[in-house]
């Protein structure tokens, strides 16, 4: 089977290597065009692109991004800069792919023909969202509390870290209340209807190299006892995708774990771990999340959702 073309924009920062990694040996996606930082808007060298994937900072991906979309390519795009529009998809793939569905209504409102854009969330949000999420479709989650330790890696190639930790990173917090809400989310075929629920989130650089860490408290409409929270997350299935986990959720039963340093790999990098799950005195629930924010929060969600995207429009 022949294999589908496509560019990576931001080919050489962190999350750009990463791509390239992931898709070196893909076994339905090969990389064709990689512009420089210079040159990113080549539109006649990304002809033969089906598609390109993006790890762009936000501030060159809100004009580079759509220029390409207007032209007819679609876009799976890292940035920030998208997340919140009414008419972009925000996907983690387990979670809402019939979001996908909104991609008519954005090319209609844009007069684009054949270009879109889907957005990939915060790398902050694999980590938690995706083991709440089983617990949500059962018990409705209603009042979160997390705090995130976040990885250096997850700062750039040049921030540096040891011996500290700093209790703020720019936006981080904002993105962790706001973007779950979205992917949370209704799709009724017009619009989206937002979840409804309170997050409260506190976001930490800590001096570790890669994967970040959610303490994460919780309350539902309807209170599960821990056996079935464990019930919940040992059921839930992973997606039949070349780049996807056999088992999106691993759970520890060891009190000290998971951990960075030996955990944030599992599965190539796309399964979370979690552990520690107990009682909460102030919510229902509580325990520990930990993905590697390279790869199941930056560029592994990226490819997993264009994955998820192609497999779909093979049945249309």
């Amino acid at each position: 089977m022949s294999k589908i073309s496509v560019g990576l924009l931001g080919a050489s920062g962190l999350v750009g290597e990463e791509y390239l990694r992931l898709l070196k040996n893909h076994p339905q996606f090969e990389v064709v065009f990689q512009p420089n930082r210079n040159t990113l808007l080549d539109f006649d060298a990304a002809r033969p692109c089906q598609f390109l994937f993006s790890a762009l900072p936000s501030d060159r991906a809100q004009q580079v991004e759509l220029e390409y979309a207007k032209r007819g390519f679609p876009i799976f795009s890292s940035a920030s800069c998208h997340r919140l529009e009414e008419d972009i998809p925000l996907i983690i793939p387990e979670i809402n792919p019939d979001h996908l569905e909104m991609i008519p209504l954005q090319q209609k409102r844009r007069g684009w023909e054949k270009g879109f854009i889907v957005a990939k969330p915060n790398c902050t949000l694999q980590s938690y969202l995706l083991p709440l999420y089983p617990l949500h479709k059962r018990f409705q989650l209603e009042r979160l509390a997390v705090t995130n330790l976040q990885a250096i890696t997850g700062a750039g190639r040049t921030f540096k870290l040891s011996g500290n930790i700093i209790p703020y990173i720019s936006g981080e917090e904002e993105k962790s209340e706001t973007e779950p809400l979205k992917i949370l989310g209704t799709w009724d075929g017009s619009r989206l209807h937002p979840a409804s629920l309170v997050i409260s989130s506190h976001c930490t650089r800590v001096p570790v190299l890669h994967g970040h860490l959610a303490c994460v408290s919780a309350s539902f409409k309807k209170k599960p006892t821990l056996d079935q929270v464990l019930e919940a997350w040992e059921t839930f299935e992973g997606l039949d995708l070349p780049t996807a986990p056999k088992r999106p959720l691993i759970y520890f039963e060891e009190n000290d774990r998971p951990q960075p340093l030996l955990d944030a790999s599992c599965d190539r990098g796309m399964a979370v771990t979690v552990g520690r799950l107990r009682s909460c005195s102030l919510f229902d629930i509580r325990f520990t999340a930990l993905s590697h924010n390279l790869i199941r929060g930056a560029a592994g969600g990226g490819v997993l959702t264009a994955e998820l995207y192609y497999e779909k429009i093979k049945h249309i």
